[in-house]
């Protein structure tokens, strides 16, 4: 009697499953986007670098490495880029990268066209000067072309005012990529990589200490229009610098050391230090040298 109980049970589970209505399936796959955007899996690992002298892991998650000096920062850049590209592209197929102008950028001119299949990377810039477009020329100028990213994929500010390129510029980070389903910072462009050089003062990108643009830090506001004293640019939000899978903070040379300490010790007053604030869903690690990184050692000996 056994063999026919096996038997009944499997075509009573089979008459089931053949009841289920035909839209059920295409229900599931019909899921949010979120859930299937973020269906990649976990957040890319970044590695200490070569010429990483310390790892420091702080209470809130944030990782510390410390190398010598800026040009050894500059050299970490761009080896955990090109490991965390590859990585994603192997993973997703695609591989977004968010990058300032300036030191950071400049560094990328280090990266080598065999670093991963660049075919697949889309370029965007955490600020920008209009008309000037100062972050855009410099990434052409030192990687994008070089590697061979597809102009399409370098994602370039319009010249338009401020308000329209923000919103833009919104619609084409929401188009390229997946959306976070965080609720600190749901619905904001999920990156894979975003990198940020600091100020002395705490800023990253356009986002200033006191200003109106760090204070809309929560509001889910994806780009921000600034339009001041002349000059006219655009700048990510915090709420998507804090989406991104992985972000890395570069702070080299003794006149950032009380920045630094501010920043990775929490004793700031609330939109002082915007640096401070950069707490992804994924991994934010710092990469500092030995003297921008002195006064935060102190503290943690």
């Amino acid at each position: 009697m056994i063999r026919p109980l096996i038997l009944l049970t499997a075509l009573l589970s089979a008459a089931s499953a053949a009841s289920v209505p035909s839209s059920r399936p295409l229900h599931l796959r019909a899921a949010p986007a979120t859930t299937l955007r973020l269906s990649g899996g976990a957040a890319p690992t970044v590695k200490p670098p070569t010429g990483c002298k310390e790892v420091h892991k702080i209470p809130d998650g944030r990782q510390v490495f410390i190398l010598e000096d800026a040009d050894a920062i500059s050299a970490a850049v761009v080896e955990s880029v090109a490991a965390i590209g590859a990585e994603c592209i192997a993973e997703k197929g695609s591989f977004t990268m968010c990058v300032p102008g300036g030191s950071i950028v400049k560094a990328l001119s280090k990266l080598s066209p065999d670093a991963m299949d660049f075919s697949k990377v889309h370029v965007f810039f955490a600020n920008e000067r209009i008309g000037e477009f100062k972050c855009y020329k410099g990434a052409v100028s030192s990687f994008t072309e070089r590697c061979g990213i597809p102009a399409e994929n370098v994602h370039k500010v319009s010249d338009a005012d401020p308000a329209a390129a923000a919103a833009a510029y919104e619609a084409e980070m929401l188009a390229a990529a997946p959306k976070s389903d965080s609720s600190a910072v749901a619905g904001m462009p999920c990156m894979d990589l975003i990198l940020l050089g600091t100020g002395e003062d705490g800023h990253v990108g356009s986002l200033h200490p006191g200003s109106d643009e760090i204070k809309e830090t929560g509001n889910g506001k994806v780009c921000l229009p600034i339009d001041k004293d002349g000059k006219k640019s655009i700048a990510i939000s915090m709420d998507v610098i804090n989406a991104a899978r992985a972000v890395i903070l570069s702070a080299a040379g003794e006149g950032r050391a009380a920045m630094v300490n501010q920043a990775l010790s929490g004793e700031f007053e609330k939109w002082a230090v915007p640096a401070a604030l950069v707490k992804c869903e994924g991994e934010t690690v710092w990469m500092c040298d030995q003297a921008s990184v002195a006064g935060f050692k102190t503290t943690i000996e």
